[in-house]
């Protein structure tokens, strides 16, 4: 099973997250052990205070340890597991946040685009000064909490670039250039149940004419090309990083059985399900 953030949060109604608008979230998470497959649907920056997590993206496992800053674009597939003494802060926010901070403070954007970027921000006082005072804020419920909490936020992203405007640069430069809307949200946080392109725009409750143009205008390829690859991707990224069987994954992914997504991976992967694994998991 994916767990899908902060979804899933905002579902099970979390007493962790805490809403500040309709498109901006902040979550403490203590330890967490066991091993999740994560998706994400909102761009996200985590904080680590303390202990360390373990994540595994696109087949690379990394470690990230305390006073280190993770900035991720939306829409990205990962496992994540945390130490026993594991502290940390996570901001979920949408595009329109990106968007208003680069027009406010005119910052620039730098290519090549970043989807994820790292930072570590050990020894600035500044910084880390900043986080303490949001994770203080966050537990407490005193007036205007929100408004202020919002504030501070901005301010953090601000501290951050201003140490790192490279990295920031095209960290934002990434969200900028693929920002999504309404339906890249709803087509990827529903590809398991996606069969076909006239799933696609009966999920979105557009007429095929309608859903044909906004789709090119977001992903610039068809429909069909783009159910194929995302579900080749996803596929790929449960080989890897789980045990699941052939069948789960197939289903997990959309195909109707295992037989017709062994056909269509070999298609565009040249090799079985089977024999990708064995061959790419453990190198």
């Amino acid at each position: 099973m994916t767990v899908t953030i902060p979804n899933y949060q905002i579902e099970t109604k979390e007493p962790s997250l805490l809403q500040l608008d309709t498109k901006l979230y902040i979550e403490s998470m203590n330890s967490r052990r066991d091993r999740v497959l994560v998706r994400n649907t909102m761009h996200g920056l985590t904080i680590v205070r303390d202990g360390f997590k373990e994540v595994e993206y696109d087949g690379e496992r990394q470690k990230v340890g305390k006073n280190y800053a993770v900035f991720f674009a939306q829409g990205n597939y990962f496992t994540n597991q945390n130490s026993k003494d594991y502290d940390s802060l996570t901001i979920f926010y949408d595009d329109g946040f990106i968007l208003d901070l680069v027009k406010r403070y005119a910052i620039p954007t730098a290519a090549p685009a970043a989807k994820i970027t790292l930072i570590d921000y050990d020894g600035r006082s500044d910084i880390e000064q900043l986080i303490s005072s949001i994770a203080e804020d966050h537990r407490g419920s005193l007036p205007l909490r929100n408004d202020i909490l919002k504030l501070k936020i901005e301010l953090l992203f601000l501290e951050f670039y201003r140490y790192t405007p490279q990295q920031l640069s095209q960290f934002f430069a990434h969200i900028l250039g693929t920002s999504a809307n309404r339906l890249r949200y709803i087509l990827e946080e529903n590809i398991d149940i996606i069969e076909n392109v006239s799933d696609m725009h009966r999920l979105l409750q557009l007429s095929p004419s309608v859903f044909q143009n906004q789709f090119h205008q977001c992903f610039h390829v068809s429909p069909k090309r783009w159910l194929d690859t995302e579900r080749i991707k996803k596929a790929e990224f449960l080989l890897l990083t789980t045990s699941k069987t052939i069948t789960e994954i197939a289903t997990e992914c959309g195909y109707a059985t295992a037989s017709w997504f062994i056909v269509q991976f070999k298609k565009y992967r040249k090799t079985t399900p089977k024999e990708y694994r064995i061959k790419n998991r453990y190198q």
